[in-house]
């Protein structure tokens, strides 16, 4: 067992299935899932956006396998970690900021971005111009 030793530390951000520990820990699973809907006419409904509609939701990760055999041997004369000074400025997405030892870390994190551009008619009609340079029948 090791003691760790963290004198000061300034975190700003921590989020999204993310994870911060001081000290040792056997398993970390950090899972996140995330629809980013990006609209040219900001018009959002309460109820959309299931993650069963989306195929990357339901994919199996794949799990490394491990082939060969590692022989690891470790001594620690002095088994403190000592840190004295950590800035972050942000953990986000299931990632870890751990000091200390862990066995297992899963960490996963699917994101599906969805962008919504109004075809040039609907800008016409609505009175928006038209920002793209040229569109593609005109290159």
């Amino acid at each position: 067992m090791r003691i760790s030793r963290v004198n000061d530390i300034n975190l700003h951000s921590l989020s999204f299935s993310s994870y911060f520990h001081i000290g040792d820990s056997c398993y970390i699973d950090a899972k996140s899932r995330a629809l980013a809907v990006k609209r040219e006419f900001p018009k959002f409904y309460g109820n959309e956006g299931n993650f069963s509609d989306f195929p990357i939701f339901s994919l199996q990760y794949p799990m490394p396998r491990l082939t060969e055999n590692v022989n690891m041997s470790v001594l620690n004369p002095n088994p403190n970690i000592c840190v004295n000074h950590i800035t972050v400025k942000g953990v986000s997405s299931s990632s870890v900021l751990q000091v200390g030892s862990s066995q297992t870390i899963c960490a996963e994190v699917r994101i599906k971005h969805i962008r919504q551009l109004l075809d040039p008619e609907a800008h016409q009609a609505m009175g928006i111009p038209i920002t793209s340079t040229k569109r593609e029948e005109e290159v």
